[in-house]
């Protein structure tokens, strides 16, 4: 019984520790942020990259 719930808290932890190195790959710049959010410099500047 105890050898099971040693197996099992090893496979979470493998987990855990594999779905950190996925996670801190993803390119954090895609995260979204609201124009609410954004003050006027930040608003200026995406106009000029849209045009």
């Amino acid at each position: 019984m105890m050898y099971q719930i040693g197996l099992i808290l090893i496979l979470v932890v493998i987990a855990l520790i594999i779905g950190k190195k996925y996670r801190s790959t993803d390119n954090y710049s895609d995260q979204l942020i609201f124009e609410d959010d954004m003050d006027n410099e930040e608003l200026k500047k995406l106009d000029e990259e849209i045009d």
